[in-house]
C-alpha cells in the first residue's frame, strides 16, 4: 500500500476550494497533504487495508463504511459492516450502519430483521426506526412507512433524517405552509431541538431576527450541558449568513468545544469575531484548533492564521 497506509479522508473542511471530480477521492495524509485517488484504486486498494486496519476501532470503522456507502461502494463494506454491528458499542449506530448496507444491496427483508431484532433486545430508537420506514416506503407501503417515520420522531424528535423526511413529505403537499406546519408540529415533542433549528432558519430568512433568536434560545434550553455539534454548526451558520454576528458570538463561543464542534463550527466563530474587529478573540479560537492536531484541518487554519495576521497590522 506504501503511503495510501497513512491517509485518511477528509470530512469536514468547508472552506477548501479544490473539488474532486465524481471519479476521484480526496485523500490526506498526517501533515495534510493532499492526494488524488481514483475511486477504483481507492476501491480496490486503499478501502480495503483501511477496513483490516480498522477492524477493531469501531469509531474508525464506522466512518469508513458510512463514507463508503456514500460514494457507491455497496458490496465493498458488507462484511465490514456486519462485523461493526457485533463490536459497536454505539448499539444503534451499528445496526443502522449495517441495516443500510444490506438495504443498498437490496436485501430489504434482512435489513428489517437487523432492525426489528434491535429494537426487541436493546428497545426502540430514532434511528433505526427511520431506517425501518424506508423499507417500508421501497416496498410502497407508504401508510406504514410514514406512521413509522412519526414514530420515529415520537422516540427521538432531533433524529436527523426522521426530521429532514418528514419536512419533505409535509413540502410536497402542502408546500412551505406545509413544511413549517410539520415543523411545529415536530418542535411540540418535549426534547425537541432540531424542529427549532430550522424554524429559526425561516425566521432569518423572513428578516425576523428576533423570532429567530427565540426559538434559538429554547433550542438551547432543551440539549442540556453539551451543545450537540450539528446544533451550534447550524446555528452559527445561519446568523452569520444573515449578519447576526454579535448574537452568533453570544449564543455560541460559550459552548464551543472544539474537539466536539470542530472545524466548521470553529469557521464561524473565528469569522464572526474578525468581522467584529475582535482579533484576540478569533486567534483564542484559532489556537484551540490547532491544538487538536488535525491534519486535515492545515488548510483551513492556515488560511485564519493568514487572515488574522492581515487584519493585526
Amino acid at each position: 500500500m506504501g503511503i495510501f497506509d497513512k491517509l485518511r479522508r477528509k470530512r469536514d473542511d468547508p472552506t477548501a476550494h479544490a473539488r474532486e471530480s465524481s471519479n476521484v477521492i480526496k485523500l490526506f495524509d498526517k501533515t495534510g497533504g493532499m492526494v488524488l485517488v481514483s475511486k477504483e484504486d481507492y476501491r480496490t486498494r486503499s478501502l480495503p487495508a483501511s477496513l483490516s486496519a480498522n477492524r477493531s476501532d469501531p469509531e474508525q470503522l464506522s466512518a469508513i463504511i458510512i463514507a463508503s456507502l456514500q460514494d457507491g461502494f455497496f458490496p465493498d463494506i458488507l462484511e465490514a459492516a456486519e462485523h461493526l454491528q457485533q463490536i459497536d458499542p454505539v448499539r444503534s449506530r451499528g445496526t443502522c450502519v449495517y441495516g443500510i448496507a444490506l438495504m443498498k444491496n437490496g436485501r430489504l427483508e434482512e435489513a428489517e430483521r437487523v432492525f426489528l431484532s434491535h429494537m426487541k433486545q436493546y428497545g426502540e430508537d430514532g434511528a433505526v426506526l427511520t431506517n425501518l420506514a424506508k423499507i417500508y416506503s421501497e416496498r410502497n407501503d407508504t401508510e406504514k412507512s410514514s406512521a413509522t417515520l412519526w414514530h420515529a420522531l415520537e422516540v427521538d424528535p432531533n433524529t436527523e433524517n426522521a426530521l429532514t423526511w418528514y419536512a419533505a413529505l409535509a413540502h410536497e403537499r402542502a408546500g412551505k405552509e406545509g413544511m413549517l406546519e410539520a415543523w411545529r408540529h415536530v418542535a411540540a415533542i418535549p426534547g425537541s431541538w432540531r424542529a427549532q433549528l430550522w424554524l429559526a432558519c425561516t425566521a432569518l430568512e423572513s428578516r425576523d431576527p428576533q423570532t429567530a433568536l427565540a426559538y434559538y434560545r429554547e433550542g438551547l434550553s432543551r440539549v442540556g450541558d453539551s451543545v450537540p455539534a450539528d446544533f451550534l454548526m447550524q446555528m452559527t451558520g445561519d446568523l452569520g449568513k444573515h449578519g447576526c454576528l454579535a448574537d452568533l458570538i453570544e449564543l455560541a463561543e460559550p459552548s464551543f468545544v472544539p474537539a466536539i464542534h470542530g472545524l466548521q463550527t470553529g469557521n464561524n466563530l473565528i469569522k464572526a469575531n474578525l468581522d467584529l474587529g475582535r482579533i484576540d478573540c478569533a486567534r483564542s479560537i484559532l489556537n484551540q484548533l490547532r491544538m487538536m492536531q488535525r491534519p486535515d484541518w492545515t488548510q483551513s487554519l492556515s488560511f485564519w492564521t493568514a487572515e488574522i495576521a492581515k487584519r493585526s497590522n
